[in-house]
């Protein structure tokens, strides 16, 4: 019945408005809708049913449940493609930063299906936001290289850190080893098994293999992803600082296959390079390239200690030296005897690198048509330090750029976590036409948040400090986090496949 009353409101509501007769479950009342799609930024009512938006509208609604919310941005969910984050503990900072939607698109899985549902981290009836992830490329060759019993995705190799059985390091065959040809044809036969199982486009972490992955592994990646109209992730291949050829790589493939491509934290490739790898991304789109990119707002990257890139000429490409590589468990920064013991003793470590700098950091920040996305590291415990991006990457958008600076406009602040990354997934998962969007139709995931007070407090010395200013976050119709705190046993998060 539920259904059928939800049905009629859309139809009714397409053609004339919305229904002041019908109740709603929930009714959001009075709050400045931000509706990028659409270009609305008005005050409005929202009425929801079943988990969807069914009314849109000027006029008061009857509702079972009613929150004003007037004085406050209501925006849709925030969707975080890019996210190591998915731990319990991550998954509570990323909601009280805004997110509805996590996916694990970078790394991935394999299969997709697999991921999170590895305890301690099991996702499934415990998660407060969506959920998903991309096929993990890495993990397909894991398999290859290990006949089967290799890692299934970052996810399972933290779980197994977090239950002591070992810390997740980047030296494994997968990382290391060239394909034959036998196990290429393997890999194409699994990344459209793969694919067709669920995995929301492809992940490739392509800088962490450089010297494992050639020409033709890469052209079968990207001849699959055509085949199925899959986007690619892709952390792409880092030269000497600033240098544009890894983009170009990616570029290429693309136009000659026709395989959608995302570009993975663009402003962390390019450093100061930052104007020309945008540059290069829009002149590919404008030739018909199905091409995206998304940065996040911090100065640092931050990965494991073993990263292969660290066994290059680590300090030439990121123009650095050992001071600038910070060791997050500690704090301290490393001398080349500290780096040598880590190294050795460590490697499974997580490090922060301080190479970029606010003035190439704030061109991908403020640029319309460049996706936020937090790329956070796995949070584990609190007494074990991360980098912030988890935590504040959303509302430090909206704090410093939006309304300190003024450098975006609030509507263009949301596109940039909402409208676009939905967009970006939804010509291959029909399910993100539902999100990003303020609508009939849509789904009720929904951020509503005061501009006035949103601040990001993370910090690389502090990190797990939670953002402020978001007011409610509501995830398929629940509450999830209410009057700024986060409802224990609310868990309304859905796995997301394609």
């Amino acid at each position: 019945m539920r259904l059928y009353l939800l049905a009629l409101c859309l139809i009714v509501a397409a053609c004339t408005g919305p229904v002041s007769q019908t109740r709603y479950d929930l009714v959001l009342e009075g709050g400045l809708v931000v509706d990028p799609e659409s270009g609305l930024e008005d005050v409005r009512n929202l009425g929801i049913i079943d988990g969807r938006i069914a009314a849109v509208s000027e006029t008061p609604l009857t509702g079972d449940q009613r929150v004003d919310v007037s004085g406050l941005v209501v925006a849709p969910g925030f969707i975080n493609v890019h996210t190591h984050a998915w731990t319990p503990l991550g998954n509570r900072f990323e909601v009280r930063d805004g997110v509805t939607t996590i996916i694990e698109m970078e790394s991935g899985s394999y299969p997709a299906a697999r991921f999170g549902t590895y305890a301690p981290i099991a996702l499934e009836g415990r998660a407060r936001t969506h959920f998903g992830a991309s096929l993990g490329h890495a993990w397909i060759r894991s398999q290859i290289l290990s006949g089967g019993e290799g890692l299934t995705g970052m996810d399972q190799a933290v779980a197994r850190a977090m239950r002591g059985e070992g810390a997740a390091t980047m030296e494994s065959p997968a990382f290391q080893q060239p394909l034959d040809d036998a196990q290429k044809v393997m890999l194409r036969d699994m990344l459209r098994s793969g694919l067709d199982e669920g995995g929301l486009g492809i992940g490739m972490l392509l800088d962490y293999m450089s010297d494992a992955v050639d020409e033709e592994e890469m052209r079968i990646v990207f001849e699959v992803a055509a085949e199925r109209g899959a986007p690619i992730s892709v952390h792409v291949r880092r030269g000497i600082a600033g240098d544009p050829s890894g983009l170009i790589e990616v570029i290429d493939l693309a136009r000659e296959t026709g395989a959608p491509v995302h570009i993975c934290h663009l402003q962390a490739s390019a450093m100061m390079n930052i104007a020309e790898f945008m540059r290069l991304v829009r002149e590919a789109r404008a030739d018909g390239v199905r091409i995206t990119m998304e940065s996040f707002p911090y100065n640092a990257g931050s990965t494991s200690i073993s990263a292969a890139v660290f066994s290059r000429d680590w300090q030439k490409i990121f123009a650095i030296t050992y001071e600038d590589v910070e060791w997050v468990a500690t704090g301290e920064r490393l001398t080349e005897d500290t780096w040598e013991k880590y190294r050795a003793e460590q490697p499974g470590g997580s490090v922060v690198h301080h190479y970029n700098k606010e003035a190439w950091t704030r061109q991908a920040s403020i640029a319309p048509d460049v996706i936020v996305a937090a790329d956070g590291t796995p949070v584990m415990s609190l007494a074990m330090k991360n980098a912030p991006f988890g935590v504040g990457t959303f509302s430090r958008i909206y704090a410093r750029y939006v309304r300190d600076e003024g450098a975006l406009t609030l509507s263009q602040a949301v596109a940039k976590m909402t409208l676009l990354p939905a967009r970006m997934l939804q010509g291959y998962s029909p399910a993100f036409a539902r999100k990003g969007r303020l609508a009939v139709g849509a789904d009720a995931d929904i951020t509503i948040f005061d501009l006035k007070r949103i601040q990001d407090h993370a910090t690389f010395q502090d990190p797990f400090q939670p953002s402020t200013g978001i007011e409610h976050v509501i995830v398929g119709g629940t509450f999830a986090l209410r009057d700024g705190a986060l409802i224990e046993d609310s868990y309304p998060g859905q796995r997301i496949l394609k």
